[in-house]
């Protein structure tokens, strides 16, 4: 479990340990090692195994939880999705009929606004009370702090009633380590997908980007918004991206959210044996 460098996820804190090798950090998933044994030939892979992320605790987090996570050489995200779907009605028996909702469409549908062309006083006019969350010092609006609070207030509550909701066409500022390609009004999106149900996000999905000077980059500008947390990068994992990850698709699986929302249960608290607070 311990990796010799962090894991860059946007909005995502990893817990840093100190060993007689020297700081290493517990995975926020395990996309580093899988990422690389496919770069290693390794073909599809998978696990089911712990992930840690620091001050996360809620109905819907904990700072120890479960991941299922899986690679698919070969496949894209939409091949990739249907997997998932599949999986998630072996598990609840609640069937694969589903909605799928561009993110640029679901700003529209919740909220009226289009995040492509709305002036950021009105962006900050939607949040109220929460407008100084996304309120700079010189008195501007942090376009991208604004779009996910009104994503997680007034959207994903919304989102998988009665059926499956596959968000998808994410902005290029949210990609993470999910290629571009251009939505039907050919502007730059993030081929990636997230799946809900009651609310609650449970499943996000990448073709994956290839391309190691790209992701290189991302990860530069990730590490650098860091500075003050004085975190490792992975050099082996970069290393092995280097050397060449193939065509693939991936996806993690909030596996205790699923088994949560399956039974019915409050939190996922009740679907640990020893969970924060009871260890």
């Amino acid at each position: 479990m311990l990796q010799g460098g962090a894991n860059l996820d946007p909005g995502v804190e990893p817990f840093t340990l100190t060993t007689p090798e020297g700081r290493r950090y517990l995975p926020t998933s395990p996309e580093h090692p899988l990422k690389r044994l496919v770069a290693a030939g390794y073909g599809a892979v998978w696990t089911l195994a712990p992930a840690f992320r620091a001050h996360e605790k809620g109905r819907k987090h904990a700072p120890e939880f479960r991941m299922l996570e899986w690679y698919r050489p070969g496949w894209d995200d939409w091949q990739l999705l249907d997997e998932v779907l599949a999986l998630f009605d072996e598990l609840t028996s609640w069937g694969t009929t589903h909605e799928v909702l561009g993110y640029r469409e679901a700003f529209r549908r919740f909220v009226g606004i289009d995040p492509i062309t709305v002036g950021s006083p009105e962006l900050l006019a939607l949040l109220g009370a929460q407008a100084s969350v996304a309120t700079l010092a010189d008195g501007s609006c942090d376009r991208l702090v604004a779009f996910d609070l009104l994503l997680t207030e007034r959207i994903e509550p919304k989102l998988g009633v009665g059926q499956w909701s596959v968000l998808t066409d994410y902005p290029t500022h949210v990609a993470a380590q999910a290629r571009l390609r251009a939505d039907e009004d050919e502007h730059p999106v993030a081929a990636r997908f997230e799946i809900y149900r009651d609310g609650v996000e449970l499943a996000n999905g990448y073709w994956e980007l290839t391309d190691s000077a790209e992701l290189a980059g991302r990860l530069e500008v990730e590490h650098a918004k860091r500075s003050g947390q004085n975190l490792q990068r992975d050099v082996r994992f970069e290393a092995a991206m280097l050397h060449g990850l193939p065509e693939c698709a991936g996806v993690a699986v909030g596996f205790d959210r699923v088994v949560m929302l399956a039974l019915g249960l409050g939190s996922v608290a009740e679907t640990q044996a020893f969970a924060v607070g009871n260890e």
